[in-house]
């Protein structure tokens, strides 16, 4: 009877042992499930940005003011960054801070021979600086035609750096630059990292003006509550002539994607949103950003900008 209860004993152990293995592999393929694969919630966010490189050049106090206190009666807590603060280093960290709207006053441009678009920093163009950044394409070099033969350049934010940091969970991106919206790769890059809705200019547009329109949509949608698609159609289209290559443009601003359900948001659902239910969002730990896509030089592909 004793070496029966020995060897019973012994294999109860050997049970208790395997059973405790086999709950902590449950327990860990759990968390490591929840970690790597269910979505995590998310929300519009009641913050709001205002990115304001064109500041140095370009100042407008009304426009300033107006967009915040608009932004404030929607029911926002406003960020604003002035020119000298928007270089490459705020633009990797823009993403970190889940803002709802962000209104990029900034300059863009079309690439020379392409129809790419880029967003301006104000930080000076440096050989010695982002060197992995510049090779793999997120950066470029960036010159404004206005300061043509001054021999003064900037690094500029290409798509695949939007799409390398961060993202911007059912975020509302308005790109007052001119060209914006000529081209969807850059409008694409923030869709692809979770914005809800992109909003830019179709071709060249002037400072003054695209101050007032942009100024005019934030009216009718934060302040009158009206569709994004109606705001938008409640803006003036503004036609340019360059004389010196004799062509004649209409610029218009637009959103992207050009879905209904886009066109239908209406800012007291997003802000209902932000303060009550939470939404699922697909991002998980294997979408986390990597810079190291492709292999391309573009330091060649200047750009201007006027």
């Amino acid at each position: 009877m004793g070496r029966s209860n020995s060897k019973t004993k012994k294999v109860d152990k050997r049970l208790l042992i395997l059973s405790i293995a086999l709950s902590a592999i449950i327990v860990l393929g759990l968390v490591a499930y929840k970690i790597f694969f269910q979505t995590r919630e998310v929300k519009f966010s009641s913050k709001a940005a205002i990115v304001d490189q064109l500041w140095e050049h370009f100042p407008n106090e009304v426009f300033k003011d107006k967009a915040t206190n608009l932004l404030r009666e929607a029911g926002f807590n406003v960020s604003y960054f002035r020119s000298e603060s928007v270089n490459v280093t705020f633009y990797r960290e823009l993403a970190e801070s889940a803002y709802g709207i962000i209104i990029f006053r900034a300059h863009s441009a079309l690439r020379l021979n392409e129809t790419t678009v880029d967003l301006f920093t104000s930080e000076p163009y440096d050989e010695s600086k982002y060197i992995d950044y510049r090779s793999n394409g997120l950066l470029v070099k960036g010159e404004y035609l206005f300061e043509q033969g001054a021999d003064r350049f900037y690094f500029a934010i290409a798509p695949k750096f939007i799409e390398s940091f961060g993202s911007f969970p059912k975020s509302i991106i308005i790109a007052m630059g001119c060209w914006s919206l000529k081209y969807y790769g850059m409008a694409q890059a923030f869709i692809n990292r979770g914005a809800k809705a992109y909003i830019g200019w179709t071709e060249t547009v002037l400072p003054d003006d695209t101050d007032y329109e942009t100024a005019t949509f934030l009216e009718k949608f934060l302040g009158e509550n009206k569709t994004l698609a109606s705001a938008i159609a409640l803006t003036d289209d503004h036609t340019y002539h360059d004389p010196s290559v004799n062509i004649t443009v209409t610029s218009r601003m637009d959103f992207y994607p050009p879905l209904p359900s886009v066109g239908d948001l209406k800012i007291s659902d997003l802000i209902a949103e932000a303060k009550g239910s939470k939404t699922l969002t697909a991002f998980n730990i294997f979408e986390q950003p990597s810079f190291l896509i492709v292999n391309i030089n573009l330091e060649s592909n200047d750009f201007l900008m006027d």
